[in-house]
């Protein structure tokens, strides 16, 4: 069954437009092999056999990375126990909690941002809006100076741009780069508990110091933080910085373009949403359903799977495709149609935030952002409208638009 569709995940066709192909394999060949890389490379497409492999995570392991590339990098991209520890440093600055208290803040600078686009007559709503919006978020709950953020994106750009290369050393560039630059963060931070005297005795709690010795920002938690009652080396300190960074930028960017691209491509849908802004939620949670901002990431099986008449040797690399699955007509009423009247039992279902213990930290977050960012724009230009041809991003694992030009006049 693997071979009767040529189906290749890096091609240009499937690149442009990955959604005919998943529907043909979801259909005629749910369990396919692609030969031509490093190593086989497998691909689910049905929403129970992606959900199966989101949650039972001891058959299907993040150990070697969730990317084609056979790779342990540990953190974030780890098994149980060891990813819980970790996931733990990060779940209190992304809980909901802690993100709605930050509302204000986001919404405050959506509209700075739209200012600026609105007196410079910025056409593309991709580099006004959507680009910058996610870094600034995601540099100020981590601690990095806003100032550095254009830096940041190429970095992290450059590692994505990387994930489809067999050759790892295309990758290892922009990742020592942004190492270098976080380690000097983490330096900054040791400096001023040295100067207060805190390294040498050290009555005091994180509480005593977050805030007024150090930053209260993610990365000075990570210095501070003990992981199985010792301390974190700095080679784990940058490896979970790294994941955070990288993970949380292009893809809040790719929601927000892929929402206003589809909502303007069907005007009618965007009026609709200006008419009435109560919509703006449903929009966003159909936009991540229709649109997964990450088309899907591997696993590694840790057994022989047989799996819809295929075997799937031991420890190979198969991609959980959440864009597929959440087109899936099985779960999905009209999988192929981008609607704002989708009952909301259907819409939880989606998986473009992964699904059980790998569920993304900044899942709540990324909604707001997108919401705000709408909210803000169906207010100022009710009249908004796409005035040129869009371009694709280019990681093959990721789905969104580089370029939207708009006009509001």
């Amino acid at each position: 069954m693997s071979r009767e569709i040529e189906y290749d995940p890096f091609s240009n066709e499937t690149l442009e437009d990955p959604f005919p192909f998943y529907e043909n394999l979801r259909n005629s060949c749910p369990v396919h092999v692609h030969s031509d890389f490093l190593h086989p490379l497998y691909t689910l497409t049905r929403y129970e056999d992606v959900s199966e492999m989101l949650t039972n995570f001891n058959l299907w392991s993040s150990h070697y990375g969730q990317m084609p590339r056979y790779s342990v990098q540990g953190c974030l991209f780890s098994d149980p126990p060891e990813h819980t520890w970790y996931r733990k440093l990060v779940q209190q600055s992304f809980a909901p909690r802690h993100v709605a208290a930050m509302e204000t803040e986001i919404a405050a600078l959506v509209k700075e941002l739209v200012d600026v686009m609105e007196m410079n007559e910025t056409s593309d709503l991709h580099d006004a809006l959507a680009c910058p919006l996610p870094v600034l978020v995601i540099a100020q709950i981590l601690g990095v100076p806003t100032e550095d953020i254009n830096q940041f994106k190429e970095w992290s750009d450059a590692q994505l741009a990387a994930s489809k290369s067999p050759n790892p050393a295309d990758s290892k560039g922009p990742r020592d780069a942004m190492n270098d630059y976080l380690l000097r963060q983490l330096n900054l931070r040791r400096d001023l508990l040295q100067a207060s005297g805190w390294a040498e005795h050290n009555p005091l709690t994180q509480q005593d110091i977050l805030g007024v010795v150090i930053p209260d920002d993610v990365i000075s938690g990570i210095l501070l933080a003990e992981v199985d009652s010792r301390e974190l080396s700095d080679t784990e300190r940058l490896v979970m910085l790294n994941q955070l960074l990288v993970g949380g930028n292009e893809t809040t960017t790719s929601l927000i373009t892929n929402l206003f691209w589809r909502l303007l491509s069907e005007h009618h849908l965007y009026e609709q949403v200006v008419e009435n802004p109560l919509l703006a939620s449903v929009a966003v949670e159909e936009s991540l359903r229709f649109d997964a901002p990450v088309l899907g990431l591997y696993r590694t099986n840790t057994e022989e799977v047989s799996l819809h008449g295929v075997t799937i040797p031991e420890r190979s690399k198969v991609m959980a495709t959440y864009g597929a699955a959440n087109r899936d007509p099985e779960v999905f009423e009209e999988p192929n149609k981008f609607r704002l009247d989708r009952p909301q039992e259907e819409l939880r279902k989606h998986l473009s935030f992964g699904l059980g213990r790998h569920f993304c930290p900044g899942a709540q977050l990324s909604r707001i952002e997108a919401r705000l960012a709408l909210e803000e724009i169906i207010l100022r230009f009710p009249d908004l409208r796409i005035t040129g041809d869009t371009e694709r991003i280019e990681p093959f694992l990721l789905w969104g638009r580089k370029k939207l030009t708009v006009a509001w006049n």
